[in-house]
Order: C-alpha cells, then sequence, then structure tokens
C-alpha cells in the first residue's frame, strides 16, 4: 500500500466510523420506538376482560402512575399519523401495532446487518493500516 492508498483508506476509515456513530444512534432510537410500541400493544392487551369502572394505574411518564377507573373499552384514541388521531376499536388499534412491531423488527434487522458490515470493513481497513505504517516504519527507522 503506497501513501495515497494509505491516505484514502484512512480517510474511508474516518467515514466508516461516522457512518456508524450514526447508526448506532439510528439503532437506539429504533429500539426506543420498539419499546414504546410493545408497551402500548401490552397496556391495550391488558384491557381486555377489564370491565368498565375497574380501578386502574395510568402511566403519565417518568415512571409515574394515577389511579383511574376505566371507561369503555371497546375503543380508543390512537393517531393515525400527521397529528391525527382517532377513535378505533381496541382489536384494530392492536392489529396495526403488531403490523408496526413487525415493521420495526425488520428494521432493526437490516439497521443491524448494515452495522455489522460496516464494522467489519472498518476492522479491515484499520488492519491494513496498521500492516502498512508497520512497514513503513520498518523501512524508515528514526
Amino acid at each position: 500500500m503506497n501513501e495515497k492508498e494509505m491516505m484514502a483508506a484512512a480517510q474511508e476509515l474516518e467515514v466508516l466510523k461516522l457512518q456508524l456513530d450514526n447508526m448506532n444512534k439510528q439503532d437506539e432510537l429504533i429500539h426506543i420506538t420498539f419499546e414504546e410500541y410493545t408497551r402500548a400493544r401490552n397496556a391495550l392487551g391488558d384491557l381486555k376482560g377489564k370491565e368498565k369502572g375497574s380501578d386502574i394505574l395510568v402511566p403519565i411518564g417518568a415512571n409515574c402512575w394515577v389511579h383511574a377507573k376505566l371507561g369503555d373499552t371497546s375503543k380508543a384514541i390512537a393517531s393515525i399519523g400527521s397529528n391525527v388521531a382517532v377513535g378505533q376499536k381496541l382489536e384494530a388499534i392492536v392489529e396495526r401495532l403488531d403490523r408496526q412491531l413487525e415493521d420495526i423488527r425488520k428494521a432493526q434487522a437490516e439497521l443491524s446487518s448494515k452495522i455489522a458490515k460496516t464494522e467489519s470493513r472498518a476492522r479491515d481497513l484499520a488492519a491494513a493500516l496498521e500492516e502498512a505504517y508497520g512497514r513503513m516504519e520498518s523501512q524508515n527507522p528514526q
């Protein structure tokens, strides 16, 4: 590997490191989204079989809950996109959440594959650069 090739490899390695950083941030966001959708799916599932007037705990965020009485559980309000939310049958919302969870799983798998390929390429480049620098130092001792 000549000096020009080493410079190009070093630049590519830096780009790969930036890409990996971005992909890892995306992976974290996907994971958070998956957890949120799973919690919503589970909460709706827990409502099945509960009767109107049942005492429940409602999460309000930051690991805090309030006591509430359950109303009609045949419908719930869910976002359908573009800041629009509508009342829908509970089963329809659960089915939509299941589809969205599957889409999130697929996106996570695709991203994991890209991360693995990028990490592999970065390791190969780093090893090649280390070897080239070692040879260069042995040829030009100070």
